[in-house]
Parts: structure tokens; sequence; C-alpha cells
């Protein structure tokens, strides 16, 4: 770890991505804080969310071209200056104006939701260009200790300046993060795939329909990763739920859901640290299967014992547990995956988990309405249940094979 951190490439990589992430993460808390505490606005917000998300279930696949179809350097540049430059100009319309309408801060919200799935998405196939496949497993560690740890520097940020200082000037910072950023990717070295370059010369839908065809010939592989998706669907879910547990079911208040916040993100910092040991000592399958146990170890005590002292300490769990198996699948995806394919792949299961986010959520809403929190928290556990039977079911696709012939039938089969 400590060698690639040495590499320049790693380096600008993670500085970028820390300053965006932290810019990024305290205006997307403090969008939904100044709009719930205007009149409807919890209500707008709301429809803010489902509507972008709905937005962006229907643009995925074109994302996904985008990425496999164009330089993946001239993409993150290019989502750098626009998220910056459209940032800056809600910023100076603060300082003119004084204020900001409510349209304004939906598109701000908006923008740095399609930011996120535009610039993720393309650094994820960026980096399994750029560096080797013996370098995935800790390229991918690396990349969730900074992840959870800028998010927790985001959130404390966030609840010291949103109440307190001009949300303009919280734009303009954020902004300049976005321009520092453009600065460091330019400077990574990079050298486009040549098979990268093949999917330019036909139409949108033609590579759209060649991502799709090279999945439906895997199903084995479409199950395993949607199974795996699920320990990331339920913290999406959980978002939601888990403040509604923590009032009505524990009883308790804003610190606790504070607490359990800090707790789940060292839990996933030491899953980062953590996980590159256990796929070299198990390989990244069985490192799935372990991190997606305990993750649902942790919802079964969240279930049968509503105790705030249990759900405080098997939060840590819950955190190490979505991130283990975040990383793992992430390096089975770059492994698997041809670099060409990875863009349109990748948002095909983006894609898969948005429109059952959406599902869930609604479902999880009317079950809380009239059941509570801990039915939600117990539909959580069935549907973890079925996922984990669909994860031993593609054992499979993990067999090692025994001889040189194997080998390449096994890789052409991934």
């Amino acid at each position: 770890m400590w060698t690639m951190l040495r590499d320049r490439r790693m380096l600008f990589l993670m500085i970028a991505n820390v300053l965006s992430s932290i810019g990024s993460g305290v205006t997307m808390i403090g969008v939904p804080w100044l709009l719930v505490n205007r009149a409807g606005g919890d209500e707008l917000y709301g429809y803010a969310t489902l509507a972008t998300t709905v937005v962006l279930f229907f643009i995925s696949p074109q994302i996904g071209v985008f990425i496999d179809r164009f330089s993946r350097k001239k993409l993150l540049l290019l989502s750098e200056v626009v998220g910056g430059s459209v940032t800056l100009a809600f910023a100076f319309w603060g300082f003119y104006a004084g204020q900001f309408e409510t349209w304004q801060l939906v598109a701000v919200y908006f923008s740095g939701a399609f930011y996120y799935n535009v610039h993720f998405p393309t650094q994820f196939a960026f980096t399994q260009e750029i560096f080797s496949k013996e370098q995935y497993k800790t390229l991918n560690s690396i990349l969730e200790v900074q992840n959870q740890s800028t998010s927790m520097i985001a959130g404390g940020v966030a609840s010291l300046v949103v109440d307190h200082i001009d949300f303009a000037w919280i734009l303009l910072a954020d902004a300049m993060t976005y321009f520092i950023g453009f600065g460091l990717f330019l400077f990574i070295p990079y050298v486009r795939s040549r098979s990268q370059t093949a999917t330019q010369a036909v139409s949108m839908w033609s590579n759209i329909a060649e991502g799709y065809r090279y999945l439906k010939t895997k199903p084995i592989l479409v199950m395993f990763f949607i199974c795996a998706l699920m320990p990331f669907l339920c913290v999406m879910v959980g978002n939601y739920l888990f403040p509604v547990y923590i009032t009505s079911v524990l009883h308790s208040g804003a610190n606790v859901l504070g607490a359990a916040d800090m707790i789940f993100a060292i839990g996933a910092v030491i899953a980062g640290l953590t996980v590159p040991l256990l796929m070299q000592r198990l390989g990244s399958y069985y490192t799935t299967i372990l991190s997606f146990i305990l993750f649902s170890l942790s919802i079964v005590f969240f279930y049968s014992f509503p105790i705030v002292s249990i759900f405080l300490s098997f939060k840590a769990l819950n955190g190490w547990g979505n991130a283990g198996s975040r990383v793992a699948r992430n390096t089975i995806l770059m492994e698997m995956v041809p670099n060409h394919l990875i863009g349109r792949v990748n948002s095909f299961f983006n894609t898969v988990g948005m429109g059952m986010r959406v599902i869930l959520i609604g479902v999880c809403t009317q079950i809380v309405t009239y059941q509570g929190a801990r039915a939600a928290l117990l539909l959580l556990g069935a549907l973890l249940l079925v996922s984990f039977i669909g994860l031993i079911g593609s054992k499979s696709l993990f067999a090692a094979p025994t001889t040189p012939k194997a080998h390449e039938t096994a890789t052409r089969e991934a």
C-alpha cells in the first residue's frame, strides 16, 4: 500500500478526490438543510431526490457509452470544468442577489448528483486502465479509505459552516476544489488503450447493445454482482430508515444518529485497511462472502435487539461489511470485465442499483408508515438472505482453472 501511495498517479488522484469530495460533500449536505428549513421544503426535497434518481436512471447507459467511447482522462477533466463552472456561477449569483431561490438550490443539488454519476464511473474505468491487475486490490482499498475519511471530514465541516457561513462562500470554495482537481488530473500520465477506441466507429445505441450482449451471455456474472450490491442498497435505504428507527424504536435523539454515522465510517475505514490482506489469503470471492455475512449479521442484531448500545456497537460491523464487500466487488469487476467494456458494464449495474433503490425506499416508506421501522429491517434481512443464496450460487464463476486450456476457457467465459 505504501509503495502505491508513492506513485505520482495515485498521489494526484487521491489529492484531487479528497478536495472535491470534501467540497461537494459539504455542498450536498448544505443544500438539503437549506431546503428542509423552508416552507414545504421537506416535501420538495423528496420530490427533487426522486426526480434526480429517475433522470440518472435513464441516462446512466449513455454515460457508460461515453466512458467507453472517449478518452477517460478528457472526460474527467471535462467533469471538473463543468462541475466547477456551474458551482461558480451559482456562487456569484448568491453574492449578487444575497439569497438563493428554491429552484437554484434544486439545480445545485442536481448538478452535484450528475457530477457524481459521471465522474466516479469514469474514474473507475480510468484507474482500471492506468494501473495493473496486480494493483487492483490495493487500489480499491485505498480509494475506500479515502472515500470514507472524506465523508467524515465533510460531515464535520458541514456541521461547523452550514449554519454560520453564507452559502455562496461554501459554493465558491467548492468550485475552487473542482478547478484544483482539474490541474491534478491534468498531470496524471495517461496513454489511451487501443481497444477502447474501437467503439467510436459505431452509433451510441450499437455501443449500448454491445454492452448488453456481453452481459446476456454471462448470467452468473450478472447474478453475482446484483446480489453483491445488496449491502450497499441496504445502506442507501438506511439513510432514510435509521433516523426513523432511532427515533421511534430506540427513543433516542440526534446524538445517537451522529455517533452511529461516525462509528459506521470508522468500521468502513478499518475495512479499507484490512480487506487487501483478506483478499490475499481468502481470495476476492470468499472475502465478498465474509463481508456480506458480517453486514447481514449487523442487520439481524438491529432487528433482534433494539438497544442503543447494541445498535452503536454493531454499526462498526455494518460499516466494515459494506465497505469490505464493495472493495472486493470492485476488484472482481476490474479483474473480470475488459477495459473497453467497463464503462457500460459498470453503468448497467449502477442503473440496476438505482432502480432497486427507488423501489426499496418506496416500499420501506409504506412499511414504516403502517408497521414500523423494525418491519422494514426484517424486509432488508430477507432480501440479504435471498442475495446470499445468489452469491453462493455464483461460486462456479470463480472456479480455478487447472490447465492452460481451462484457464483460457474460464477467462473467455468471464
